[in-house]
């Protein structure tokens, strides 16, 4: 118990020393939201969101909880390891990983998780869009109005079957998780560049980063590039896999789901997604081949 607790300690000093930048980037977004010249869609700020209460009640939870749920994860994972190492083991498996991946130097382990974590999340994000989880999923591409803000939109369900399994993988193919955790800044900086009330495309490199217009194409509805764009860093993965959307010349203008009563509060996000997961699952199964 006390190896633990030196753990938890350990990893909560290199996320509190890194909030504070994922922070100040995240402002740095909003502050460029203000120029209208680089936004997707003009006179639409994030202070005069139409989700903006819930939005920030999803601010103040996700940060704080997410990040340490990643840690729970960990513990559990370094207490089962506990039994077969010793105290010195722990402490080498948490700076350097361990097996083949760990074996590597941290720059190619920061490397490997950026870019095996984002090909894994492609995957679970297109999983997602399916009719049985899409409920969970939906609480995302609710917001009516999309902006840095909507990054945190997220259920605890699909981070748990998102971020959270994920991370479980990365862990048993010996990835350090002292590295895991001091990229949870990263992760908060690309989400909220992504959707960001911007205009950016990066040029030619939009076939390979991520970028606001193309995430923002993503919470339109399936038939405009709702069902397309899945990646969250990196947008070569749908360039590959056929789910790449990018009309040449257009910008996304409308967000949602196609519900007009998907709950719009908090509380209500958080309970409905499990009614309705119940009742899809006593559809027949030929109903439930698509959101």
């Amino acid at each position: 118990m006390q190896t633990l607790w030196a753990i938890l300690e350990h990893l909560g000093e290199i996320l509190r020393g890194q909030l504070p930048w994922a922070l100040g980037l995240s402002l740095l977004f909003t502050a460029l939201s203000i120029f209208q010249s680089q936004a997707c869609n003009p006179g639409r700020p994030w202070w005069k969101s139409r989700d903006l209460i819930t939005d920030i009640q999803y601010f103040f939870m996700v940060p704080i909880i997410a990040p340490y749920a990643r840690l729970i994860v960990m513990l559990l994972v370094v207490a089962a390891m506990h039994g077969a190492m010793t105290d010195a083991e722990i402490s080498d498996y948490l700076a350097n990983g361990r097996g083949p991946i760990g074996q590597l130097p941290l720059w190619a382990q920061v490397v490997f998780y950026i870019v095996a974590t984002d090909f894994l999340l492609y995957w679970t994000h297109r999983y997602f869009h399916l009719a049985y989880l899409w409920p969970f999923h939906a609480v995302h591409h609710s917001s009516l109005d999309v902006d840095w803000t909507t990054a945190y939109r997220a259920h605890p369900v699909n981070q748990m079957l998102g971020s959270g399994l994920v991370s479980i993988i990365m862990i048993f193919l010996g990835v350090s998780p002292t590295i895991m955790i001091a990229l949870v800044p990263f992760d908060t900086i690309t989400a909220a560049f992504v959707h960001a009330n911007l205009n950016w495309t990066l040029g030619p490199l939009k076939y390979v980063f991520a970028t606001p217009v193309f995430h923002r194409w993503h919470h339109t509805a399936p038939d405009q590039g709702g069902d397309c764009n899945f990646g969250s860093t990196f947008a070569f993965w749908d360039y590959m896999f056929g789910t790449y959307y990018m009309p040449e010349g257009q910008l996304p203008q409308e967000y949602g789901v196609d519900d007009p009563l998907f709950p719009t509060t908090w509380t209500g996000q958080m309970i409905v997604p499990f009614k309705q997961f119940a009742a899809r699952l006593q559809q027949p199964r030929s109903e439930n081949t698509a959101a």
